[in-house]
């Protein structure tokens, strides 16, 4: 069963069915609609912008609690699919309570072009786009999505061994609940700690409000979810 719109409790980390989130009252133009229904890459909307907004809304009041006497926060992007959930809640952080916000961006490769495999073990995670000196700073990193974990296991420890910052927490927007990972990838999703995150979504392939899919999609408003067969 889906989870209704205006029912549900955005202050705590919102569980995601496979139907998806609906609205009580549908929303999306029609063009929207018919354009979604065209194309055969997507499968259908997984979390609507409504909810996006008002679950980002409720991360950023979340985080100025535990921020409460810093005047700027240091906030690590993971490019590219982190910036616009980066840009929208910094505005956020600004608008509910004046704080300015730092940027600091990094773009890391972990799948080139690839798709994720049943059962990895490990993926080499390189650095595309190296970030600028960050020392004794306090960090927010700000990703969209963390799946298998990879990337995000790895930039906390080069943020706390490499860069020497003061300290690192972790605001994900979509946590992503695998379904047969391998020991190793269960083992590091276990050991990995997230201290904000939005949803927790099915093992899908998914797309939107920067996630991508082959470089596109990441522009929408919301989440879908893909219709992988397209893509075998």
């Amino acid at each position: 069963m889906s989870l209704i719109l205006d029912k549900y409790d955005f202050d705590t980390i919102i569980k995601v069915p496979p139907e998806g989130v609906r609205m009580a009252i549908d929303i999306e133009t029609p063009m929207i609609e018919d354009s979604l229904k065209k194309d055969k890459r997507i499968d259908k909307i997984l979390i609507p912008e409504i909810c996006l907004s008002k679950r980002i809304n409720k991360i950023a009041s979340e985080v100025l609690k535990d921020y409460s006497k810093e005047d700027t926060l240091n906030i690590v992007v993971v490019l590219s699919g982190g910036i616009l959930f980066a840009s929208d809640f910094s505005r956020l952080l600004y608008s509910i309570s004046a704080v300015n916000t730092d940027f600091h961006f990094i773009k890391t490769s972990v799948y080139e072009g690839e798709i994720k495999k049943d059962n990895e073990e490990q993926r080499e995670v390189k650095v595309v786009l190296p970030i600028n000196d960050i020392a004794k700073k306090d960090i927010l990193i700000v990703e969209d999505i963390v799946d298998q974990g990879f990337t995000l296991s790895w930039l906390i420890d080069y943020l706390k061994n490499e860069k020497n910052v003061n300290s690192v927490r972790t605001c994900v927007l979509l946590n992503k609940q695998l379904e047969n990972p391998s020991p190793n990838v269960k083992q590091l999703r276990e050991n990995l700690h997230i201290d904000y995150s939005g949803f927790y979504i099915p093992d899908r392939w998914v797309a939107g409000y920067g996630c991508d899919v082959a470089d596109s999609f990441r522009n929408m408003p919301f989440i879908v979810t893909i219709n992988e067969e397209y893509y075998k």
